[in-house]
This record gives C-alpha cells, sequence and structure tokens, in this order.
C-alpha cells in the first residue's frame, strides 16, 4: 500500500508541474505587413509557430518607430506610421515573446525576444510597404 501511495504521489507531483503552463510551443519568426496610402502607413504582424497553430494573425506584439524601448507592452492593434510630417526615423519594429505564454508586458532584456524590422518608405507616398521578416533575438 505505501508504494501505491508513493506512486501516487509522484505521478501527482509529476503532472503539477507539467500543468504549470508550458508548452512546448514557441514562436519562431515574425511577418510585419504594411500597406500605404497617402501619408499613413499601417502595419500588421503575424506570428509563425513550431507547432499548431502554426500562424497567428494579428500576432499579439510591441510595436516602435526607431529603436525599440527596454520595455514590452503587446497589442494585437496594428501600428501606424504617419509621414506627413518630419521623421527622423522610419525603422518599423515589432517584437513579441517566444513563449506564447509570457506576460503581456515586461523587460525585454530578461524575456526571450523575437523581433522584426522593415522601413516605413516615407518618402514613397502611396506606393505599399515591403513586407519584412526576422529571427530570434538571443537574450
Amino acid at each position: 500500500m505505501r508504494r501505491f501511495w508513493a506512486l501516487f504521489l509522484l505521478l501527482s507531483a509529476a503532472s503539477l508541474i507539467l500543468s504549470c503552463g508550458y508548452s512546448g510551443r514557441q514562436l519562431q519568426s515574425i511577418t510585419i505587413n504594411g500597406v500605404g496610402s497617402c501619408c499613413t502607413f499601417t502595419y500588421t504582424a503575424t506570428g509563425s509557430f513550431n507547432a499548431a497553430p502554426m500562424s497567428v494573425s494579428p500576432l499579439p506584439t510591441s510595436w516602435s518607430l526607431g529603436t525599440p524601448p527596454a520595455t514590452y507592452q503587446l497589442t494585437t492593434q496594428s501600428f501606424e506610421v504617419d509621414c506627413s510630417g518630419p521623421l527622423t526615423n522610419t525603422l518599423v519594429t515589432a517584437m513579441s515573446p517566444a513563449d506564447p505564454h509570457a506576460p503581456s508586458s515586461g523587460l525585454v532584456a530578461t524575456t526571450k525576444m523575437i523581433t522584426a524590422t522593415t522601413t516605413a518608405p516615407c518618402m514613397e507616398v502611396g506606393v505599399e510597404s515591403p513586407s519584412a521578416s526576422a529571427t530570434d533575438k538571443a537574450d
């Protein structure tokens, strides 16, 4: 009977550990899709994963124009760049945690992030922005 309870406790502990949110599913890459008209370009992000569902769009993403900040804040909203005024930087960055169960906000330095960049074609108003994809930032 003692062996039964020992085995029961061991299996219960293993089940508890495995059910605490870990999954092998990881974000592999981000694709940025952009379209523009007149003076505004709108970007969306699509994520590619190593397990089903393989593709997520819109991907919860933290957007930035220029140098990415030290923190991230995920959103599924599209990102708009207004080219009607002077811009010092047109580099659009999308970044998301590799772990789909990561918090919706946090520090980039302590989170494995996947990033993608593209350039807003503000000098070429009225053309479709090229899509871009990028890979992992190893932290």
